[in-house]
């Protein structure tokens, strides 16, 4: 019988360790990592979202792609196409702490065929179109009027906005396992561009960013999650004459919650904040605001599929209409 005691205690005390020192205690399935789909914060680096716990021992492969609509009508401008951002990358975790990951973005700016799928859902709601339903659908244009007039000044492609990019990335989690301390990571980022948007130019340069993540159980179910980051950029636009002005840095912010139905399945509701890049266009020079509201589900026992929608609030212009992301995470 005091055998018997004494390896129940044993194995109690092993179990509790073991969760002690898992490096999933604080993280859960993680957060739904979408870059901004924000229409300024779209032409250069967009600093990628991570959490303790995203890159794990081991190679890893990670794959998504986000399909956004844009529609933003002001006096001096009427946006009005869908883009298409893809990401393909490689991580590797040296150890619980370090890892480091190579990415390659591409976005591709087309007229897609959201708008009578987005037009049709707000006539059922009785939302306002906001000046869509004056325009043919599926559109992929940029065009700028003269504010006192109202007169076209000039109308370019949206495919103009085109831009690719190779990202290195290095994470280091400082605190990952703690039942007090929310798990804590750092990580840096440098982006070099393969291809830039037409007004920007072909001026070549890194551009740079820095993020600082947490990650905390609140509860059995519950996790919460919360990043900050500061991205630097080489070059400010103004070029061939456009009168565009981009800013050389930007903030970003993220809070996240997650709850658990299963061991497979996780609801994610996250808040993504950005600062203006670009000056003196009304609209365009405030910041963004995006909603994302998804699931990550495991496939197998060493893939995780999120999927989500992107809705903008608070500030429309600056921010996507609507979006669907779609991402993979395999662990090889």
């Amino acid at each position: 019988m005091k055998k018997s005691i004494i390896m129940l205690l044993i194995c109690c005390t092993t179990s509790l360790n073991a969760a002690e020192n898992s490096t999933d205690l604080n993280y859960g399935m993680g957060i739904l990592n979408i870059r901004s789909q924000s229409i300024a914060q779209s032409f250069r680096l967009t600093l990628p979202l991570m959490v303790p716990g995203d890159i794990k021992p081991g190679y890893q492969v990670t794959s998504q792609t986000t399909w956004s609509n844009i529609w933003a009508e002001e006096k001096s401008y009427l946006l009005d196409y869908e883009s298409l951002d893809t990401t393909l990358g490689i991580a590797y975790g040296f150890n619980k702490k370090l890892g480091m990951a190579l990415m390659v973005d591409s976005r591709t700016y087309f007229g897609g065929e959201m708008d009578g799928f987005i037009q049709g859902f707000h006539d059922l709601l009785n939302i306002g179109q906001n000046g869509r339903d004056n325009y043919a659908n599926n559109r992929s244009v940029i065009t700028r009027y003269d504010p006192e007039t109202g007169l076209i000044i000039d109308q370019q492609r949206a495919d103009q906005l085109n831009n690719s990019g190779i990202n290195l990335l290095v994470n280091y989690n400082l605190e990952h396992h703690s039942r007090v301390l929310p798990g804590i990571n750092i990580y840096g980022v440098a982006r070099y561009p393969l291809n830039t948007a037409e007004f920007i130019g072909n001026k070549k340069g890194m551009d740079l960013g820095i993020g600082l993540g947490l990650s905390k159980k609140l509860a059995s179910d519950f996790y919460t999650y919360a990043i900050a980051g500061y991205t630097r950029y080489n070059d400010r636009g103004n070029r061939h004459n456009t009168n565009i002005e981009l800013t050389n840095h930007q903030f970003t912010g993220l809070f996240a919650m997650g709850y658990t139905l299963s061991d497979n399945l996780a609801l994610i509701a996250q808040y993504l904040y950005s600062t203006a890049v670009i000056k003196g266009i009304d609209g365009l020079d405030k910041a963004s605001h995006e909603l994302h509201l998804g699931v990550n589900f495991k496939v197998g026992k060493k893939a995780i599929l999120g999927v989500s929608l992107i809705e903008n609030i608070i500030t429309m212009d600056n921010s996507p209409d609507f979006g669907i992301h779609v991402g993979l995470n395999l662990q090889l």
